[in-house]
């Protein structure tokens, strides 16, 4: 499965507002899905890179319950935690 990553820039129409406004605003961001909802209510999830299967699962299941709550998932997709925050839990 490929999968299509987008690049948005700090002066893009489509670069949310919210973090456009804050200090040292992230110049470019990168979004995998619908960047439409990058102007939702968010919560981001981080963690150990180097985390236990245990918290491999509890990022998963974490982030489920959120995006089913309407929230967006946010991470820096770093190795471990914020990767997995991005998969379905089983």
């Amino acid at each position: 499965m490929k999968i299509e990553i987008q690049e948005i820039n700090l002066n893009d129409q489509d670069y949310p507002s919210r973090l456009k406004n804050i200090k040292d605003a992230p110049k470019k961001l990168y979004v995998i899905g619908n960047k439409k909802i990058l102007d939702q209510q968010g919560i981001a999830i981080i963690g150990s890179r180097n985390c236990s299967s245990q918290g491999l699962k509890n990022s998963r299941v974490f982030a489920a319950n959120i995006a089913k709550a309407g929230f967006t998932v946010i991470s820096g997709m770093a190795r471990g935690i914020d990767t997995s925050a991005h998969f379905r839990s089983n």
